[in-house]
């Protein structure tokens, strides 16, 4: 039976990656606290620009490949914070103003409300069109609340907000707060604010990002090896101290296979703490019969319909789970004593995004460029995954 499951689970590897092409590789692992098993398929690129002409250049995928983890940085804010929380040097309870005055119109706005996503902010322009790091970093020191959110809560700006939290009460570079109390105690040597130029050539490339918004059919070609995707964060990174509370950490497969176990043997916070993270503080159901979105601290928590779940059907609800818009996804459930790592590229010279989110019943898989070319949408890769590799770990999982 399970020689079967893994035989469904390369088979769905397969088909996203050289038969959908949705991905350019992909590595994983799911298991337990003492046990995993581990997977890598694909390439880290496909493609390079030369002289204005797209060229072949294919360098394979392999454990030891390292990844942009994009919004999964934010588990390690939420670490950071609830650190600080347990060691009583922080009261979930503070407000922002008692902590860090540069924030001068949220001064009300609680911890708590960062971490759990119901405190709407917005910044008085787009922080990632700002002309330089100092001006962007400006504009988040202005930000200010939002109206409510009807439906939708998950946002960066909290996580943001949190980076500088953590560095006021630690007297500490964000970095070098995670440095010391997550990635030396755990043995993560291969996770990076910044890649060493020695690792770049097995830095998984993101560059070549095609997008269409408003009719507007834009290629990012400045995301070589080792520059973070987001664009908030790589504004920002380009003058002040990476990485960002929301994005910009990287990191490889094995390291994160220690996060996880660090996690589930509670060598990073109490069995209280973690199990209180992946609580849903914002799901409700609505008169219409739709949802609000379900999170936690910094995280999705489980949500009643699986398909607009991100935490995998066979965790249970105390889950910890994150997507990273680069293809990844981390997610660990303390109750069973499990965990589903997936580190993918859904980048590289895809289309990633056509106007609007989403849609688990869009079925388009090729978008027609204007230079006549057609290219592989990504767009719904958050949903493939579930069909083609989440599901079939998760009974895979049954047998740790």
């Amino acid at each position: 039976m399970t020689a079967s499951l893994r035989d469904q689970l390369d088979a769905g590897i397969k088909y996203l990656v050289d038969q959908r092409r949705v991905i350019t590789g992909i590595a994983g692992a799911y298991g337990n606290l003492t046990s995993d098993d581990r997977f890598c398929y694909g390439n880290i690129r496909e493609v390079r620009l030369d002289h204005g002409a797209f060229l072949p250049d294919v360098m394979p995928m392999d454990e030891h490949t390292v990844f942009d983890l994009a919004s999964v940085t934010k588990l390690f804010t939420c670490i950071a914070v609830l650190q600080l929380a347990e060691r009583g040097k922080l009261s979930l309870g503070a407000t922002v103003g008692q902590i860090d005055k540069r924030f001068v119109h949220i001064p009300d706005v609680t911890v708590d409300g960062l971490l759990s996503f119901r405190s709407a902010l917005q910044t008085s322009a787009r922080v990632d069109a700002a002309p330089t790091a100092e001006e962007a970093e400006r504009l988040l020191f202005q930000i200010r609340p939002a109206p409510a959110p009807k439906r939708r809560f998950y946002t960066d700006m909290g996580a943001m907000v949190l980076k500088y939290i953590v560095e006021s009460v630690s007297g500490q570079s964000y970095f070098s707060f995670l440095d010391k109390n997550v990635l030396s105690p755990l043995g993560m040597k291969h996770t990076f604010a910044v890649v060493p130029e020695a690792l770049l050539s097995r830095t998984v490339c993101y560059n070549y990002e095609r997008t269409v918004v408003g009719g507007d059919f834009r290629i990012d070609a400045d995301c070589p090896p080792g520059t973070v995707h987001d664009p908030k964060a790589r504004l920002l990174n380009t003058g002040l101290p990476a990485p960002c509370g929301h994005a910009g950490l990287f990191s490889t497969l094995p390291d994160m296979v220690l996060l996880a176990r660090g996690l589930l043997g509670g060598a990073l916070l109490g069995q209280k703490t973690l199990l209180s993270i992946g609580v849903n503080r914002t799901g409700k159901q609505l008169p219409d019969g739709g949802y609000t979105q379900h999170m936690g601290y910094l995280c999705y928590a489980k949500h009643p319909v699986q398909t607009f779940s991100e935490v995998p059907a066979c965790f249970g609800g105390r889950t910890i789970a994150l997507n990273g818009f680069t293809g990844n996804h981390f997610s660990v459930d303390p109750e069973q004593n499990r965990f589903m790592i997936l580190l993918a590229n859904r980048i590289h010279n895809r289309v990633t995004t056509l106007t609007g989110r989403a849609d688990p019943a869009d079925r388009t898989e090729t978008v027609r460029w204007n230079d006549g070319h057609t290219y592989i949408l990504s767009q719904n890769f958050v949903y493939m995954k579930d069909k083609y590799l989440k599901n079939t770990i998760g009974k895979l999982l049954e047998g740790y």
